[in-house]
This record gives structure tokens, C-alpha cells and sequence, in this order.
């Protein structure tokens, strides 16, 4: 019998008749994805409308036989993906509006018009629903509540003191990084912080720029409002071809690089050891710059991330990191390690510009991070996007999608999916589009013409979807 909505409302869990042992008999797989697939398909079939209340952990696990950890887990899959409401000490509620679930070959969906209707598969975007509410409102509470009144007037353009150190203490901690508090400077991103580097490089001489190829797009584009000359190198499967930097600075000098040692982007490789070495050499002995964005390190699910250069040379490496993919790009909110002959001239540039990030956020990131919040929720969402990697590869392959995943780490939150060579990139992405998936093309991060690709986030895609994205691209693809 369907639930009763008001009855639900007014009780604490599931009407009998849904909740006897049906979510975990027979069937394969992990018990809290079996439970959480029982519960979003009585959601999606309307047996548990909107408002609905569902049992606290520990009752429904005492009646499915099953541990507390099951149904707490299958209950955090489903408030991820925007199927249930509530935090922890409050009910659990099935949210006012659920998502749809997908669509399948026989009923083809119209061209949306509203963009909020579009399954964003960004490279970049993390999973929404995942960010710590609770957690940031309770940070921003007490910052607001410890704040001095200097700190809510004209904070230091560097950063908040508070930040810094505590940045300082957790990237010696999880990347061996030796540098003090005052060589972190706080930025409004990672985009930022290539932007003030830009700036400070050219007004200290730079002229030419060398930058991996294929690359985040955004990096050239700052590179050339600031009048840089930018030289493409090119990535294999050990990253940044080095020998080709080097070929390159001999025929005319280049000053720094731009580089994503730790997991590339977009290809998803590393750079090799002896690449390492070599890129390293090659600053050194050169008195060059090395501009580090510390792309994905959080996020490696087979073993331990690589390790940071600016661990190794930190009087050579700019060190560039942000929140952005770990909470929210809407925060606004990372950090650079500067090395100490680019320091003074950095203060100088950034007291000039004026502070770059609320000063109240930083305080609760400081929070977040110092009370091992933070590193709870990333041991979490390595969980999640493991999951969602190896469902988005599963559903490609099943759905003979044309084309390869491209050889890479087993990290991150994006998937290098190469088309045939006759692939219309562009068009393909389009009639995507019009089915509801907006996605991101290989080539606006080639220099020059290269192999037609699609550059596939899956942080924003929950498990049980990307079996309808696959029919979708498969579909689109013909």
C-alpha cells in the first residue's frame, strides 16, 4: 500500500508494507546501493512524495536486519543526488523537488529551455548536493562571532592571517610542503591567482610563457591579456614532453612554465619521475619559474597522490591550489605558495589591487580545515566519485558509445573520452545539448587542431544516471 502522505508527515518512518526486507533481498551488489536504489525508485514512482518523512537510521536498519551504516549511507547517496532533505539530529525527508530520472532510447527528451533542466557534465564541477551546509553555516557562525573589528574592515590583501597559517600547517601535512605562513597568499581561485602571476611576471620582465598543450584554456587566454607570449608544449602519456620545452627555450628563452604535474588536465595523466627531474633541471639551472596548479590532488582512488614539486623545489615552484572542486567554485576561494624572491614584489602588486576575498569566508575555511572537517568530507566524496568514475566508464562501454577512454589515472573528476577522427566535435556537443547533457569538448584545450574528444565530469552525475547519459551520447553520436 503507497505511503500516506499525511500520516508520514505527522510519523517518524515508512508505512510496513514498504519497509520489510524488499530493498536488500537477493540482487547484487553493495547493500546501501540496493537500498538506495529501492528508495529512489519509490520516489521516481511516486509511492514517496514530496514531504514524505523516513525512518531515523537506526530503526530502518533495525528492520531490514541490516547495520546502521547501510541505511546511513544510502541515505546520504540520495540527499547527494537531491532525492532526500536533512542533516544529521533531524528527520530525513524525500525533497520538494526530486530529480527526474532519465530518460531512455524509447522516449527521446524534448530540447530543454530551461538550463536547469541540463545535466551539467563540466570537468570542473563537483557535486553540489555533497557541500557541508551544516558544517559552513556553523563556521561562518563562529567567524562572525570571533571576528575582530579590524577583520571586518580592511583585512590584509594577502589574506587572513588565520588562513594562512592553518593552509600553511595542512599542506606540510598532506603535501609536504615546507613553506611558512607568510609565503601563502589567499586568491580568489586558481584562475586568479594565474592572473596575478601573469601580471607580476610581465611587470618583472617575462615575455614568453610556455604552457602544456592540451590545457585548460583559461590559462593561455590570461596569458595573453597580459601581453605574454605563450609557447605550447606538448603532453603524452608522462605528461608535459620536456625535451620539447627545452628545444623551445634554446631557440628563444622562456621564462616559466604552466603546468598540472599531479593529474592533467585534460589528458589525466601524471608526470613521470624522470620528467620530474628534468622540468626541475630545467628551472634551476635557468633561474626559470615553474607554476604549479595542483590540479586533482585530493581526489586519487588507487593509491597515494603524487607528490607536489614545490615539495621538491619550493625556491622554483608557484604552487597553486583552491576549494573549488573539494566545496564549491562559488566560493571563491584558493591559495598560492610563493616562493621568497617572488614575495615583496607580489605584496606590493596585491596591496595595490586591494583584497580579493571575504574576509568572513576565510575565517570559516580556516574552521573548516582546522577542526579535520574538511578532511572528513574529502574522505567522503573519494568515496562518492570512485563510484560515479567507474559507473560513467561501466555505462559507456555497455552503451558502445564510439570512441576510447583516453589511458589515464584512476582520479579526478572528469573522464578524456576520444571520438573517432571523423567526429564533429562541435556538433555532437550541440545535439547533446538538445537531449539534455551539457558537455565540454577536447578541442578548445588544443592549440591548434587535435583529436576530437569529450572531456566528461562525472562529479556532478550520480550513479544511477549515467546509464541514461551513455544512451544519450550513444544516440546522439549516430
Amino acid at each position: 500500500m503507497p505511503m500516506n502522505q499525511t500520516n508520514s508527515r505527522t510519523g517518524s518512518g515508512l508505512d510496513a508494507d514498504l519497509t520489510v526486507d524488499r530493498p536488500l533481498a537477493g540482487g547484487s551488489g553493495p547493500a546501501h546501493q540496493r537500498l538506495a536504489a529501492w528508495l529512489r525508485s519509490e520516489i521516481n514512482g511516486g509511492r514517496l512524495l514530496p514531504g514524505d518523512r523516513l525512518p531515523p537510521s537506526r530503526a530502518l536498519a533495525e528492520q531490514l536486519g541490516a547495520s546502521r551504516w547501510v541505511v546511513t549511507e544510502a541515505y546520504d547517496q540520495l540527499k547527494a543526488e537531491g532525492y532526500l532533505t536533512g542533516r544529521t539530529g533531524s528527520a530525513t525527508i524525500v525533497a520538494e523537488v526530486a530529480p527526474r530520472p532519465p530518460a531512455t532510447p524509447d522516449t527521446p527528451p524534448a530540447t530543454p529551455t530551461d538550463p536547469a533542466a541540463v545535466l551539467d557534465l563540466s570537468p570542473a564541477l563537483p557535486d553540489l548536493g555533497s557541500f557541508p551546509r551544516s558544517w559552513w553555516r556553523a563556521a561562518i557562525t563562529r567567524a562572525l562571532v570571533t571576528a575582530s573589528d579590524v577583520q571586518l574592515g580592511h583585512p590584509d590583501p594577502a589574506g587572513e592571517p588565520e588562513l594562512r597559517r592553518v593552509l600553511a600547517d595542512y599542506l606540510r601535512r598532506v603535501r609536504a610542503l615546507d613553506g611558512r605562513p607568510d609565503h601563502v597568499q589567499i586568491t580568489q581561485g586558481v584562475g586568479n591567482a594565474v592572473w596575478l602571476l601573469c601580471r607580476h611576471l610581465r611587470a618583472r620582465g617575462v615575455r614568453r610563457l610556455a604552457v602544456e598543450n592540451p590545457c585548460w584554456p583559461r590559462v593561455r587566454r590570461i596569458a595573453g591579456v597580459h601581453d605574454l607570449d605563450v609557447v605550447p608544449v606538448p603532453v603524452d602519456g608522462e605528461g608535459l614532453i620536456v625535451d620539447h620545452l627545452v628545444a623551445a627555450d634554446a631557440q628563444q628563452r622562456i621564462d616559466a612554465v604552466v603546468t598540472m604535474p599531479t593529474h592533467q588536465f585534460p589528458t589525466g595523466v601524471p608526470l613521470s619521475p624522470p620528467r620530474r627531474l628534468a622540468l626541475l633541471s630545467w628551472a634551476e639551472t635557468g633561474n626559470r619559474w615553474i607554476v604549479e596548479d595542483d590540479y586533482d590532488s585530493e581526489f586519487r582512488y588507487d593509491r597515494r597522490p603524487v607528490g607536489a614539486l614545490a615539495a621538491l623545489a619550493p625556491e622554483r615552484v608557484i604552487y597553486l591550489g583552491s576549494v573549488s572542486k573539494t566545496l564549491s567554485p562559488s566560493l571563491h576561494l584558493g591559495w598560492m605558495v610563493v616562493p621568497e624572491p617572488l614575495r615583496a614584489g607580489l605584496d606590493a602588486a596585491r596591496d595595490a589591487l586591494g583584497a580579493l576575498a571575504p574576509a568572513l569566508d576565510q575565517l570559516a575555511l580556516a574552521d573548516l580545515i582546522d577542526s579535520g572537517r574538511y578532511d572528513r568530507h574529502l574522505r567522503r566524496m573519494r568515496r562518492l566519485y570512485q563510484a560515479r568514475r567507474l559507473a560513467l566508464l561501466a555505462a559507456l562501454a555497455a552503451e558502445s558509445v564510439p570512441g576510447a577512454a583516453a589511458p589515464s589515472m584512476d582520479a579526478g573528476l572528469h573522464v578524456l573520452w576520444y571520438l573517432p577522427a571523423a567526429t564533429d566535435e562541435s556538433r555532437l556537443i550541440e545535439r547533446s545539448r538538445g537531449a539534455g547533457i551539457a558537455l565540454t569538448g577536447l578541442a578548445p584545450c588544443h592549440t591548434g587542431r587535435g583529436r576530437p574528444g569529450l572531456v566528461l565530469g562525472y562529479g556532478n552525475l550520480p550513479e544511477h544516471r549515467a546509464a541514461g547519459v551513455a544512451r544519450l551520447l550513444a544516440a546522439a553520436a549516430r
